[in-house]
């Protein structure tokens, strides 16, 4: 069971597979996600600061900024992964 932890929240535990958008709902971490979900805003941007994630898909690339960045409605957890929320203007 692979464990998200976001900077200045508790570790959370989840099932591999699911979203870094589900694992905040599922671990009560404020998560923005201004379109539900559905890779058509950035408000779900994060930075990735270490782990295993689903590879980056054409849909995300649009609302990234930098290296190391993610929609968190589109990368799936594969392993333990820590993060640091950094919503889009």
């Amino acid at each position: 069971m692979p464990t998200l932890l976001v900077e200045g929240w508790p570790a959370v535990d989840v099932d591999e597979g699911i979203s870094l958008l589900e694992a905040c709902e599922q671990g009560g971490i404020p998560m923005d996600s201004a379109c539900g979900g559905f890779a058509c805003c950035n408000s779900c941007r994060v930075d990735v600061l270490e782990g295993p994630l689903t590879p980056l898909n054409d849909e995300e690339l649009p609302f990234l900024d930098a290296e190391g960045q993610r929609l968190g409605c589109q990368a799936c957890m594969t392993g333990d992964v820590r993060i640091r929320l950094a919503p889009g203007a």
